[in-house]
Order: C-alpha cells, then structure tokens, then sequence
C-alpha cells in the first residue's frame, strides 16, 4: 500500500504490539507508581528500499519509592535492523535527581545506519516527481541518500533562581558519513545536487539554554508550559569539520479542559547559520530528544518523512487528547487515550523569516491512540492524511511533545 515513495516507511510498518512487560520492585501506591517498570515493544515491518526489518524498543523506569517524580531515571534501548543493511542501536538515559545539586543528567548513544534516507531537495516548495521514483526503475533511490551517524551526547540541567527555570549545558561528539547513491544503483537527486562523492566528517558541538517548565507531570501533562531556548555550535576548535550554530525555540502548552480532556499545543521555531551541510538541516533539537523534520511522526504528521529541509524551520501542532478508559490488566493500571491533531510547517531555505509565518504552511490532519501501562510507558498509534499521502501510520512510544 504505497501512492508515493516517502511513504514507503511509515505505510508498510507493520509494528506488532502483542504486550507490554512489567515488573515492580516495591508495592506500587495509590497515587504514585514505585520500583521498577519494563516495557517494551517488539517491532517488524517491511519496505522495499530496506528490506524486513525487526526488532524492539524499550523503557525501563525506576520511581524507587515515589517521593522523587517523575522518576529517579529512565533507561531506553531501541535495536532496528533490516535484511537491506539498516543498523540503528541507540541508548537514551535521562536521570532528573542522580547528581547532587540538583542537576539532570541526559545521555544518548548511538549508532545509525540509513540505507535509504529522504532528499527532495532543499526549500519550502520542492518539487516530487512520481516519474522518477519507480522501484523497478533505473533510479531506485531517486529521492533517497544513504547516512550513517555514529556519536554520543549529554544534556546537563540545573534550577535556576526559580525551580520551574533551569538552565541547560550540554556537549556532543557526532560522526557523519553520506552516500550520495545507495547502492550504487542509477542516480539521485542528491548527487545531483551536492554531487556523487562519498563523504565523512565530525560534527561535534557544545550547547547552551534555558528551560521552563510548569508541567504537572512530564508524560501526558494535563497542564502546565514547558518552553525552552536553545543554542548550539558546531565549531571547529571542538573538532568538528564544519562551523555553524544551530538556535531553537519551543514552546509547548497543556490546557485541562475537563476531567479527561487535555488540548496541547506546541509551536517551533529553528533557525541553522550558513556552513551546516545540507544532511544536517532536518535536524530539530530538543532539552529531552533530538528530532527530525520537516514531515513525519516528529513533526507534521500525514507529511513525508523529511519532506522539506531549510536552514530555518517552523512547526505548529495542535492536539485534543481524551482519557477514555482506565483499567487494571496484569496486575498493573492501565489506560487508553484518543487523540485528534492538526499539525502545520514550513521551512525556509537561506533561515527563518517571520514575515511569512504564516504563508505557505504544509498541513497534515489525524488522530490516535495512546495505550498507557502506568503513566510512563505508553505505545502511541498515530494516523495521518495530507495532500501528498493517502494515511501513512506511525507506531511507537510516547507523545509528540
């Protein structure tokens, strides 16, 4: 099931979500959940530029007694791989109460290998054409590129003045190599662009922000803001092979409108200086998870994945999240959410413009469903349509913001 190319990913996952695992250390209480919880979702799909693709993701919590929310630390493997060649094993860490002083810790390691990742070129009114992105074609990966990316990161976070500001200080190693036609197999529009030569380089940077957040609970909140500016550099005196900054503002927004209805809403803007390699521009950055944008489950949902690059960048999402249900299985509460969204963007190609905010914006409408184990570990169904793809599925963990 498949009306065009960029949706060859989300269209063909056939993600199977049988159970989830748990397990707690200490009775769990009333209000708060204590020791530890595992869960997990094994993950199969099919698409022809990868071949089958198997694997899991996982989140392991830890509340320890419950005194210290939202957790003393959360661990999230996630192994990928497909009979193609795609190789992706990350490890996220996030410890809001382990170092003294109260500072947050958040580490990410990784290793990323595409096979086939989306190029249509770079600006806000690209062009798609269906001609050249038959499989059977001589250029199979006409809209594709191949990219590996190995590194590893950390976000350090501290209160300051008041406990709902804190600022961020962060560092990054990050090796990136790109080639330019899979396989070698006919040519792309990316070779044409930048031209046909494999390539290698470091991409290492420090960051710097602020954060604030009112949240009354991190996954899920039913009010609050959680907003954060954002600025990073890629810089040579660290060893990178390029120089440029990289500023992001987000600003996200829970409103409880009843008992079990929550409308969220976030709104992004990124800016990218001149010197950051065109692989580099989807790039959305984040105090808690790096993204990936324009188009896709990070972004605007019903969009290609990546379907518009530019050195600047604007998201809007807005999302009514209903509590259906709630329920014990297992022994464990559960519970099921109902969601409906309407995402919007755009992106500049020489930076962000703010006279034209609101021009040109490319929409992708949907809804979705959220089936939580405790309040943490949540498998998130999400569906979307636009007018570039019929109704690409996206399944994973968690909420988009």
């Amino acid at each position: 099931m498949r009306t065009v190319r960029s949706l060859r990913f989300p269209n063909a996952a056939l993600f199977v979500m049988l159970a989830t695992l748990s397990r707690s250390g200490l009775a769990a209480q009333e209000s708060r959940a204590t020791g530890l919880e595992v869960g997990g979702v094994p993950a199969l799909n099919f698409n022809s530029d990868e071949g089958f693709g198997y694997g899991v993701i996982a989140e392991l919590y830890q509340y320890g007694d419950g005194t210290q929310p939202p957790w003393l630390w959360t661990l999230q493997p996630k192994i990928f791989l497909t009979t193609g060649g795609r190789r992706d094993f990350t490890l996220f860490f996030d410890a809001p109460h382990m170092l003294p002083g109260s500072w947050r810790v958040g580490i990410w390691l990784g290793s990323e290998q595409q096979v086939a990742t989306p190029y249509y070129g770079v600006g806000n009114a690209t062009v798609y054409d269906a001609s050249r992105d038959a499989e059977n074609g001589p250029d199979p990966y006409y809209y594709r590129f191949g990219r590996t990316r190995r590194g590893v990161s950390t976000n350090l976070q501290h209160r300051f003045f008041d406990p709902r500001l804190r600022a961020l200080i962060g560092l990054g190693v990050s090796r990136i190599g790109v080639v330019p036609v899979p396989k070698s197999e006919g040519s792309t529009l990316f070779a044409e662009e930048w031209g046909g030569v494999e390539r290698m380089g470091w991409y290492n940077y420090a960051r710097v922000g602020l954060v604030w957040d009112t949240r009354d609970r991190e996954t899920a909140p039913r009010r609050g803001t959680w907003t954060e500016l954002l600025i990073q550099r890629v810089d040579g005196a660290l060893g990178a092979d390029a120089d440029y900054t990289r500023w992001t503002f987000t600003d996200r927004r829970y409103l409880s409108l009843t008992r079990n209805l929550v409308f969220a809403h976030r709104v992004l803007i990124q800016n990218v200086s001149e010197g950051a390699p065109v692989y580099e521009l989807s790039t959305v950055q984040s105090s808690f998870k790096q993204q990936e944008g324009l188009g896709g489950a990070n972004t605007v949902r019903g969009i290609p994945k990546d379907r518009y690059v530019g050195r600047g960048l604007l998201v809007w999402n807005a999302e009514l999240r209903w509590r259906a249900a709630d329920f014990r299985m297992l022994d464990r509460p559960f519970h099921v959410t109902l969601s409906a969204f309407l995402d919007q963007g755009r992106v500049w190609e020489n930076g962000v413009r703010l006279d034209g905010v609101l021009s040109d914006l490319h929409r992708g409408v949907g809804g979705g469903i959220r089936l939580g184990m405790g309040e943490d570990f949540v498998v998130a169904v999400d569906a979307g349509t636009s007018s570039q793809a019929s109704l690409p599925i996206y399944i994973g963990l968690g909420y988009l913001f």
